[in-house]
């Protein structure tokens, strides 16, 4: 029987909940360094009881890139844990799991800014054509950096649905927002009315 004492994955698991900062995180860059045979119990730390150890398993599963971790991190875009859902759907952009679309796009009504924004980046690296009417309509989200990400996941989609979709962009209130629009379909920025906002 194996000392589990001794195994140092099971160690690096348990360094994910250590009140030092320095070691949670430097326990889940070892995870993520330690690659395949880290997985099983990362995947097992998603449904730990601590969300500072879900957050880094999901954070640690993100840079291993294994596809067994999918239906897991998907799951995680439910937690309790702002967060581990930031983290979660960060991860499964990593993964570029086509599977996780649909997920993902709901996740798109989150609360939180910071996830909305980690699901539209991983939405733009799978680039699913399935997520182009949601990512239309959240170019009118109230914030600008979440409309700045959807613009860019509508032109890494870059079918002619998507592009339609983008116009809408062109004349955004927001500078940045328009020139990623403005450099996607070609338009020119005078064509727009003055905003309605």
């Amino acid at each position: 029987m194996m000392d589990t004492s001794k195994d140092p994955i099971s160690s690096l698991i348990k360094d994910l909940s250590d009140k030092n900062e320095d070691i949670r995180w430097a326990a889940a860059y070892a995870l993520a360094q330690t690659g395949t045979p880290a997985v099983e119990p990362l995947i097992r730390a998603l449904d730990d009881r601590d969300s500072v150890v879900r957050l880094r398993a999901a954070w640690a599963l993100g840079r291993i890139g294994d596809p067994r971790a999918v239906d897991q991190l998907i799951a995680a875009l439910r937690d309790g844990d702002w967060a581990v859902r930031m983290r979660a759907a960060e991860a499964l952009g990593k993964l570029q799991a086509h599977k996780a679309t649909d997920a993902l796009i709901l996740a798109l009504r989150d609360e939180k800014v910071d996830v909305r924004r980690h699901v539209i980046a991983a939405l733009t690296r799978i680039a699913d054509p399935v997520s182009a009417d949601r990512l239309g309509d959240v170019l009118k989200d109230a914030d600008w950096r979440v409309r700045m990400g959807a613009a860019l996941a509508l032109s890494a989609i870059g079918d002619d649905k998507s592009m339609q979709l983008l116009q809408a962009a062109t004349c955004d209130e927001n500078e940045y927002v328009q020139k990623i629009a403005l450099a996607v379909t070609n338009k020119k920025a005078d064509t727009c009315s003055p905003a309605k906002k």
